[in-house]
């Protein structure tokens, strides 16, 4: 879809969530809301607020996007004449999905066609894509039902890093070390959980105990920030906050990340809520 044939107003999303009764949907945005919000996190793998529901694009059954003539009320108003006009007290159609049956769909080409050509680079993509899908092996190894097998419970950060490097190391060619701070920042606190450096990958791990954590989590971050903009290879930085439901707003962690500059050093920071 060329750009200036991208009319401004009125764009609808909808997608559906296993386990979820209800869609989440989304409806009257601007173009430049639509992109911001909901195709460049698809893109990119990131995940992204929808009606208020997190969206993660590798646990979508059914996304759509539309764009009709006009404003999603006009079509709730044309419906509910048409059912007032034949005696119909309508209290099951959901009004804000009447737009996806009157626009027009836009989905393949704004979040599929050519999607392998705008993606990250897919080594980096890969080691965010296992951080967030850590918390579905932790399930596994939790629960084991042969007999006599100890299960192995995460209780903490180093539980995670462990896992973490464990199932990294499955997947990236390149060597996954811990701990290579201390000699590089020249202090001894200084420490990332693991770092791949062939991808100038560093990756903090953040356990979270209780709703508390926040404020620590928060203070954390910027501290982290400045130390590990030391390392001469940065180029991600990967923050994992491992157990993200306890906190009370985990989103607010998320809107951390993006591009930063630090002692003239630029690199890209990348909050996951696992």
């Amino acid at each position: 879809m060329d750009p200036i044939s991208r009319p401004d107003r009125f764009w609808h999303c909808l997608v559906e969530l296993p386990g979820r009764k209800r869609l989440s949907v989304v409806n009257d945005l601007t173009f430049e809301a639509l992109e911001r919000t909901i195709i460049r996190p698809w893109h990119s793998g990131a995940p992204f607020t929808l009606a208020g529901t997190i969206v993660r694009s590798d646990e979508v059954t059914r996304i759509r996007i539309v764009h009709t003539a006009n404003a999603q009320q006009y079509y709730a108003r044309q419906h509910n004449n048409r059912m007032e006009s034949n005696g119909i007290a309508d209290l099951a159609t959901n009004r804000r999905t009447l737009p996806f049956s009157e626009g027009e769909d836009y989905t393949n080409e704004l979040l599929f066609e050519g999607r392998q050509e705008r993606a990250p680079n897919v080594d980096v993509s890969l080691v965010e894509q296992v951080c967030r899908r850590l918390p579905q092996a932790a399930r596994i190894l939790a629960v084991r039902t042969r007999k006599g097998k100890t299960p192995f419970v995460i209780s903490d950060e180093y539980d995670v890093q462990d896992l973490l490097q464990s199932v990294l190391r499955a997947y990236i060619k390149h060597a996954v070390q811990e701990d290579p701070l201390p000699k590089v920042a020249g202090a001894k606190s200084g420490r990332a959980d693991l770092s791949i450096e062939a991808l100038g990958v560093l990756i903090e791990v953040k356990y979270v105990h209780g709703p508390s954590d926040q404020k620590r989590i928060f203070e954390e971050f910027s501290q982290d920030l400045v130390l590990y903009a030391r390392w001469p290879h940065l180029r991600a930085l990967l923050f994992v906050i491992y157990n993200s439901a306890d906190l009370r707003d985990a989103e607010a962690l998320e809107r951390l990340s993006g591009k930063q500059e630090v002692s003239g050093r630029q690199f890209e920071v990348r909050v996951i809520l696992a």
